[in-house]
């Protein structure tokens, strides 16, 4: 993992800070990818849509 990922997590105080950082930086990387011209992204929602639903409003 980037370490500034990896030092926001450990700044986090709550497992809510977390996952908003842990979608936040997912948001951030598709957006660079699709910036790139990568033609599909694939997401595993492991029986959790909600935060995949989250990247999708924010990236399409």
């Amino acid at each position: 993992m980037p370490e500034d990922l990896c030092d926001a997590v450990h700044a986090c105080k709550s497992e809510k800070e977390e996952k908003d950082i842990g979608i936040e930086w997912t948001i951030n990387q598709c957006k660079e990818l699709m910036k790139f011209g990568v033609p599909v992204l694939h997401f595993y929602t492991m029986s959790n849509a909600g935060p995949t639903k989250r990247i999708a409003e924010a990236i399409f």
